[in-house]
């Protein structure tokens, strides 16, 4: 086969082989262990369909829990999606059909179907994020089977989380932003100011367009929710956008000017600098956090803050696992206090008034 790439565009196991003559169409295809399954070219009429076909393999016994996995593929709440967490969740999906797959939908109607899924989700617990993001993924499948009356009721429901993580207190101090801006190269340093100004999403960054810059607002529809916000363009990302290159579509670019081909080169680059800096106990997602932090200290309203990061007004409480409330009540309280009152005159600097005419 010929030399091959991993296109950003394409789903996770789908690579893209270059023509060896400059006149040759590329070809598509899905790598399954050590078979790659021929796709056609990428441009071709009927590559989405080759494709889907591909990616949702045979269809399974029918009233199984791969049959149902293989229904919920082509499902529009799974289209609805987007891109990566397809991505994910077919990984998932695919280790769930691996453990599950053979049994009948009609089991998991049974209680001792909530025994069975936390002896899966126990058996991966050395990766518990990993095991979460399994039984979150399945409780996705049930919930979807139950509201179309597949099953009676989701068993998945009610498995609780392995993992629990605390990073309201892991917020990116100005010392470590001068760090790393100061190590990273100007492509990255900006990256690092965006993400502080705006509080936006590493992947909604990477897609980013000058034209998604209207004046001193950047709007955008994030990937992951869908949701439209703005965000005003501070003095100091001001600053930054300034002096950056507009070599391409995209704001943020690697060193050559090619816009970022994978979250993980990026991901990558990032990392390799943040040690570099030395800079060993935030990520870049604590920049999202940073930046509610620093927005409700210096008085923001939930609702403006969520305009901004795409929460739901629904849940504005969520926000909380954001924030550092030591650090906000800390602000707020400051800005609550009152001035000291003037000193009054004493009464021998007070000149008499007569007391009649």
């Amino acid at each position: 086969m010929n030399a091959t790439f991993r296109s950003s565009a394409m789903p996770k196991g789908v690579v893209v082989a270059r023509p060896r003559q400059g006149d040759g169409l590329a070809q598509a295809y899905l790598r399954r262990g050590r078979r790659y399954i021929p796709l056609g070219a990428p441009d071709a009429r009927d590559f989405a369909a080759r494709l889907d076909q591909a990616l949702l393999g045979a269809e399974p016994k029918a009233d199984s829990l791969a049959h149902l996995i293989w229904r919920y593929q082509q499902s529009p709440e799974f289209k609805r999606l987007a891109a990566r967490t397809q991505d994910d969740y077919r990984e998932q999906l695919a280790r769930i059909r691996l453990a599950f797959g053979r049994e009948a939908l009609a089991a998991f109607d049974d209680k001792s179907a909530a025994q069975r899924i936390f002896a899966w989700r126990d058996r991966r617990a050395e990766s518990p994020r990993r095991a979460d993001y399994g039984v979150q993924v399945l409780k996705a499948l049930l919930g979807w089977a139950a509201g179309r009356g597949l099953v009676e009721r989701n068993r998945a429901a009610g498995i609780p989380p392995l993992y629990r993580s605390d990073r309201r207190y892991k917020v990116w101090k100005p010392d470590d932003v001068d760090r790393f801006v100061a190590t990273a190269p100007p492509g990255l340093g900006l990256a690092m100011i965006m993400a502080l100004e705006t509080g936006q999403r590493q992947s909604d960054l990477l897609a980013l367009r000058w034209s998604d810059i209207d004046g001193d607002v950047i709007s955008l529809r994030q990937a992951k929710t869908r949701q439209d916000v703005a965000v005003p363009i501070t003095p100091r990302l001001a600053s930054a956008l300034s002096t950056a290159p507009r070599c391409s579509a995209f704001v943020l670019v690697r060193q050559d000017g090619q816009p970022w081909a994978s979250n993980g080169g990026f991901r990558n680059a990032w990392r390799f600098y943040c040690r570099k800096a030395g800079i060993t106990d935030l990520t870049f997602h604590d920049l999202r956090g940073t930046f509610v932090t620093e927005r409700l200290s210096a008085g923001w309203t939930l609702q403006e803050v969520a305009f901004c990061t795409g929460h739901s007004f629904r849940n504005l409480g969520c926000l909380e696992r954001y924030a550092d409330r030591g650090a906000i009540a800390r602000a707020l309280a400051r800005r609550r206090i009152a001035p000291a009152p003037l000193p009054l005159p004493s009464s021998a600097g007070v000149a008499m008034l007569p007391e009649g005419p």
